[in-house]
């Protein structure tokens, strides 16, 4: 019985982003989706990198050979967004989550790294697949919210493991039976982020597999489109006949084997797919490039006018727009050590510094995790205050958690296991008494047996 993947892909911008930063390959043995990051910081060059390199190690592989092509295929991928910002350090901060399958005919080989999704479904049971590298994720795991808490929390895309060319990108691979009538779905937070599991299990069953996958887009864009939406749904299939190979997304546009400037400088052309929402705005754009400067003589003393009048104007109304910008602007940050809820942007222009504090807490900052102690001291950026709110409670939280496992330690007594002492000499020799022998001192001496700390750990270490 030969086995065959037949499937359906779908990327689009969605609602709000004005540009695709999600990536996507489908091919008869690899199913992937590479959700970009990092906005200006070219997070579509980095999904397109990622997906250049799997396709690069598309063949005819078995096995457990698929793990090592998988395992291979993304270390390459984090290698190359490494070299990319070494040359460029404005790309600093780019990065890609990866999710896919390779298929042999016979096994499935799951690759995972960031938060992007793969579910199947089997004799009417859907189930992921994957498991989530983020924040929300380990919350989840530990009980402390629930799945339909995750899709609502501040920082449900604080992403723990992504390429982003350092060390920590190991994906997780595994190797899965398949049979004939199973249906995968890959896909971005797009739509997994936006669209709860019970509601992606309530369309995915569907007859046709074109339908299905509109209609999950469809519930997505309901659902707000706020962010790319990419997604591959496939069905194992007895004797089929194998599928046209498809590249999508960011990685169908960029070149990712050019010059970085040439590069840079596509990813710069506007696309239709990457406009504003004004519709009007290309059109506005070439008008103005173009509009015929007006003919004539001005008298000299209008032009000295407009020349100071003018200027001031304009001055005048960017600094009141820069002003009133700043003040919808919240962030938390690091005021002498401590959680601090500041107002404005954390930058600061000819030494002045635009942001102002609002809210003193007494949590520490030294007293957090390693990891967020280096996001406060950059600034964690919120929408408002309650969610500035939501951010202070989470990291008082987390510094009561590593305040209690840091003294845990610290008080952690050995439990001494001696080995009783064998005396070399008798009662009747007072001589050697007066002094033990060196062998019986290092009989003596207690094996220790550290406590080991069992508290469960948080997603960084304290």
């Amino acid at each position: 019985m030969a086995l065959t993947l037949s499937y359906v892909a779908r990327s689009e911008v969605g609602l709000v982003r004005k540009n695709n930063q999600d990536s996507a390959y489908a091919s008869p043995s690899m199913l992937m989706v590479a959700d970009g990051m990092g906005g200006a910081a070219a997070g579509d060059l980095a999904s397109a990198v990622a997906i250049k390199e799997l396709r690069e190690t598309d063949a005819d592989f078995t096995g457990q050979d698929m793990l090592e092509v998988a395992a291979g295929a993304i270390a390459r991928a984090n290698e190359r967004i490494r070299e990319l910002v070494s040359v460029d350090p404005s790309l600093d901060g780019m990065g890609t989550t990866v999710c896919g399958l390779l298929f042999d005919g016979e096994r499935l080989a799951v690759a995972n790294i960031g938060d992007s999704r793969g579910y199947r479904l089997r004799d009417g049971v859907f189930e992921r697949i994957t498991r989530d590298h983020s924040w929300v994720q380990t919350l989840v795991d530990d009980g402390r919210i629930t799945e339909a808490e995750a899709l609502l929390h501040p920082h449900r895309s604080l992403i723990l493991k992504v390429l982003n060319g350092q060390p920590n990108h190991a994906p997780d691979l595994e190797l899965s039976d398949v049979r004939a009538g199973d249906r995968y779905l890959i896909c971005s937070d797009g739509l997994c982020g936006m669209v709860t599991d019970a509601a992606i299990e309530q369309v995915i069953g569907g007859q046709n597999a074109e339908q299905v996958a509109d209609d999950l887009i469809r519930i997505a864009y309901a659902e707000g489109g706020l962010d790319n939406i990419t997604m591959i749904l496939a069905d194992v299939v007895e004797n089929g006949t194998a599928g046209e190979t498809m590249v999508l997304g960011a990685a169908a546009e960029i070149d990712t084997d050019a010059p970085l400037d040439d590069i840079e400088d596509t990813r710069q052309l506007p696309t239709d797919t990457g406009e504003p929402l004004d519709p009007n705005a290309r059109e506005n754009a070439e008008l103005a490039r173009y509009q015929p400067t007006t003919k004539g003589r001005t008298a000299a003393w209008v032009k000295v006018v407009l020349g100071i009048v003018i200027p001031v104007l304009v001055i005048g109304g960017g600094l009141f727009g820069w002003y009133s910008f700043i003040q919808t602007k919240y962030y938390v940050g690091d005021a002498d050590d401590l959680v601090t809820v500041f107002r404005g942007v954390p930058d600061t222009v000819l030494g002045v510094r635009l942001s102002t504090p609002l809210e003193v807490h007494n949590t520490k900052v030294s007293d957090l995790p390693l990891f967020y102690q280096d996001k406060v001291r950059q600034a964690i950026v919120v929408p408002d205050l309650g969610v500035a709110a939501a951010t202070t409670e989470e990291l008082r939280l987390l510094s009561i958690r590593c305040i209690a496992q840091r003294e845990a330690r610290s008080t952690a007594t050995p439990t001494p296991s001696p080995t009783s002492p064998s005396p070399s000499v008798t009662s009747t020799s007072p001589a050697p008494t007066t002094s033990a022998s060196p062998s019986t001192s290092v009989t003596a001496s207690p094996s220790v047996t550290p406590t080991v700390d069992t508290t469960p750990k948080a997603p960084e270490d304290c």
